[in-house]
């Protein structure tokens, strides 16, 4: 099997893991500031398209206010990343170095849309529906994860056309 194509695999098992671990990540922040919930499984309407898709999301059982939903929002998919940084400097082998780094940076971006999209609302100056669809979520990682495969393929062909 290639490069690209180790890499998609890996990325995309790696994304899976990690968007579980984001999840249970959020559950343990909401239960550390005081908070209950649960995780469930919710559907979710595609705006594009006349379907729905299931994702994992925290349910707290009641409001928490800003302060305390928004160490929520950004520590679960942070404190998620961390293991992933670790283990990003610890291996050297280039498919999973791509991969690890793909799924930090798709962590990152929750963490940053998850609690600018609560810092926006609490506002009440901007209003950014986009923040919230399915497509979106799932769009920025899905890319994420191509420009991994194709860093991975650009890699592969630099080392042959270097060692050729």
């Amino acid at each position: 099997m290639n490069i690209g194509m180790r890499t998609l695999l890996l990325s995309i098992l790696l994304f899976v893991a990690a968007f579980g671990t984001h999840e249970v990540m959020h559950l343990l922040v909401l239960y550390a500031v005081g908070g209950t919930g649960s995780i469930i499984v919710r559907p979710w309407r595609l705006g594009l398209v006349d379907a729905t898709i299931y994702a994992l999301h925290v349910q707290p059982d009641q409001p928490l206010g800003v302060v305390r939903q928004l160490l929520v929002n950004f520590l679960g998919p942070a404190l998620a990343a961390v293991p992933l940084v670790f283990l990003l400097m610890q291996v050297r082998e280039p498919v999973a170095r791509i991969a690890l780094t793909a799924n930090v940076a798709i962590l990152a971006f929750y963490a940053v849309i998850e609690a600018g999209d609560l810092l926006l609302e609490a506002a009440g100056s901007v209003d950014l529906p986009i923040l919230t669809t399915p497509e979106f979520n799932y769009g920025v990682p899905a890319l994420a994860v191509l420009i991994a495969t194709y860093v991975a393929f650009r890699h592969s062909t630099d080392v042959h056309v270097a060692t050729g």
